[in-house]
């Protein structure tokens, strides 16, 4: 999978759709741990981003088509503008991979990430993936608090 940043801004006014999985924190700290060396090539110091990944309702995608492409059964979503009222940064991001769903590579124009902060640990820096076990504990805890705050701003869970 390669990561694209797609220079443009995020709009704030778009409500933000997240797929919610069981245990949705937790969910979301292994996703931001798993993907984080697939971020090196848009950050401008080579280190990664713990990133959240999610989709806008904009440039004419709707919140439905979103959901129909999601294969995810639950499902949030929040304003731009609050989510960046909360101080995290929305970019505009896409995922080229060969093996994505053709339903998910359709709607990668409204693909965007929620950045979680990136703790102070010089191991990330030659870590691509972050394999080191106790490395990936210690970057577990210091976002955990961050992830659920974020997740709290998309409120309630929805079922398709």
């Amino acid at each position: 999978m390669a990561v694209t940043l797609r220079h443009e801004p995020s709009p704030p006014s778009a409500t933000l759709v997240i797929h919610m999985g069981a245990g949705a924190v937790a969910t979301v700290v292994q996703a931001a741990i798993r993907n984080y060396g697939e971020y090196r090539s848009v950050t401008d110091d080579g280190l990664g981003l713990l990133a959240v990944s999610v989709f806008a309702a904009t440039k004419g995608v709707s919140e439905a088509q979103i959901l129909t492409a999601l294969p995810q059964r639950s499902y949030a979503t929040a304003p731009v503008g609050v989510v960046q009222g909360a101080g995290f940064d929305v970019v505009a991001t896409s995922m080229d991979d060969a093996e994505l769903d053709h339903a998910i590579s359709a709607i990668q124009p409204v693909h965007f990430d929620i950045v979680l902060p990136t703790p102070a640990d010089h191991r990330l820096v030659n870590t691509d993936p972050i394999d080191d076990e106790d490395l990936a504990e210690a970057v577990a805890s210091a976002i955990s608090a961050p992830a659920e705050r974020l997740l709290a701003l998309f409120g309630p869970r929805h079922r398709k």
